[in-house]
C-alpha cells in the first residue's frame, strides 16, 4: 500500500508539472501533420511549425518579412526544445503528426533581429497584487500572469518576504516610493493589483508615471492573463517610444536641491559610455537644464536610468526635449 501511495503521489506531481509546462509553452507549441519519420520530413515540419509560432508571437503578423526569418529557416531544428510523434489514423491527410515545442527565448531572439525595440533589454516588472482579503499574492498564485508576461517578453518578480512598504503610495506613483522599490528590485516598473473573485483593478507604474484599468467577468486565471497582456501592451508602446528620437538635446532635471544631488546626477550620465558630453545651460531653484549628447537615443538612456531609483519621469518643462526628476 505504501508503494502504491508513493506511485500515486509521483504521478500527481508529474501531472501538475506537465500542466504548468503546458501553460508556459502553449504559444510555442504546434502540431504539424507528417507523412513519415524521415529526417527530411521532420525538418520540413520544423520549418512549418516555426513559421506558425513566429506568427503567433507577432500577434498574427506574417513573419516571413522579419529580418531574422531567413536565417532561422536555415536550421529551424536549432530552436526546438522537444518534439514527439503521434499516430493520427489518417486525420488531416497524414498518418502521423509531430508535436513541436520551440524555445521561447530563441523565438524572441529571432523576432528581435533588426528590431531595436525588441532587442533592447527590458526591465523586470514588480507585481504587487492582493486578493479580496488583503493578502499579498506570491509567485505561484500569479502563475497565469507570469506565464503570459514571459510569453510577451517580460519577467515578473514579487515582493521579498511577502511585503512591500506603502503600496498606496506606490500605486500613486509617489517618487520616493517608486525610487525605494527601484533600488531594492532594480526596476521602476511596478504592477499594482487588487484581485477579486471575478474582477481586477490594475495600476501600472513605469518610471513614476501611472496608468489604471479594470477587468471583470472571467475566472481568476483568465483575469490574470488579461492583466499581463494589457500590461505588456502598455509597456511595449512605452518601450518603443524610447528606441528612436534624437541622440542630443536639452534635458531638464528637477529635484536637484544640493551639491550631492548635482554630483550624483552628473555621475549617472558620465558613467554611461553612451554619453559623449553633458553641460548645464540654465538653472532655477526648481532644477537644471542640461545639454546632452550621446551615441544612443536620449529617451532610451533616461528610461534605463530609472531602474537605479534616482532618475524618474518628470512633467514637461519649457525648452526641454526630455524632463526627469532626481530622487535622492
Amino acid at each position: 500500500m505504501r508503494l502504491l501511495r508513493i506511485l500515486a503521489t509521483s504521478m500527481l506531481f508529474a501531472v501538475a508539472c506537465l500542466g504548468t509546462a503546458s501553460g508556459q509553452t502553449s504559444i510555442y507549441t504546434v502540431t504539424v501533420p507528417v507523412a513519415d519519420t524521415s529526417a527530411a520530413v521532420r525538418d520540413q515540419a520544423f520549418a512549418t511549425g516555426l513559421t506558425q509560432v513566429l506568427a503567433r508571437a507577432s500577434n498574427g503578423a506574417d513573419p516571413r518579412g522579419k529580418a531574422g526569418y531567413a536565417d532561422a529557416m536555415k536550421q529551424p531544428g536549432g530552436l526546438v526544445q522537444q518534439y514527439q510523434y503521434a499516430r493520427t489514423g489518417g486525420a488531416n491527410g497524414a498518418p502521423l503528426s509531430l508535436e513541436i515545442v520551440f524555445d521561447p527565448g530563441a523565438v524572441r531572439r529571432v523576432l528581435a533581429v533588426g528590431d531595436a525595440a525588441a532587442a533592447a533589454p527590458k526591465a523586470p516588472v514588480l507585481v504587487v497584487a492582493r486578493d479580496a482579503t488583503g493578502k499579498l499574492l506570491g509567485q505561484d498564485e500569479l502563475a497565469p500572469l507570469a506565464q503570459m508576461a514571459d510569453t510577451r517578453g517580460y519577467q515578473i518578480v514579487v515582493p521579498k518576504d511577502g511585503a512591500v512598504s506603502d503600496p498606496a503610495a506606490l500605486a500613486a506613483g509617489d517618487p520616493a516610493a517608486v525610487a525605494g522599490v527601484a533600488r531594492q528590485y532594480n526596476t521602476a516598473v511596478v504592477l499594482v493589483g487588487k484581485i477579486g473573485a471575478d474582477q481586477t483593478d490594475w495600476t501600472l507604474v513605469s518610471a513614476g508615471r501611472t496608468s489604471s484599468w479594470k477587468d471583470s467577468g472571467e475566472a481568476r486565471a483568465a483575469l490574470l492573463t488579461n492583466g499581463a497582456n494589457a500590461m505588456a501592451d502598455k509597456l511595449d508602446r512605452q518601450f518603443a517610444a524610447t528606441q528612436g528620437g534624437s541622440t542630443s538635446g536639452k534635458v531638464w532635471v528637477a529635484g536637484l536641491h544640493s551639491a550631492a544631488d548635482y554630483a550624483g546626477l552628473l555621475s549617472t550620465f558620465q558613467n554611461d559610455p553612451s554619453v559623449k558630453s553633458i553641460a548645464p545651460v540654465a538653472a532655477t531653484a526648481d532644477g537644471v537644464l542640461f545639454d546632452v549628447s550621446a551615441s544612443a537615443p536620449l529617451a532610451r538612456l533616461v528610461a534605463g536610468y530609472s531602474a537605479g531609483g534616482h532618475v524618474l519621469a518628470g512633467d514637461a518643462h519649457d525648452g526641454a526635449d526630455l524632463t526627469v526628476r532626481w530622487v535622492p
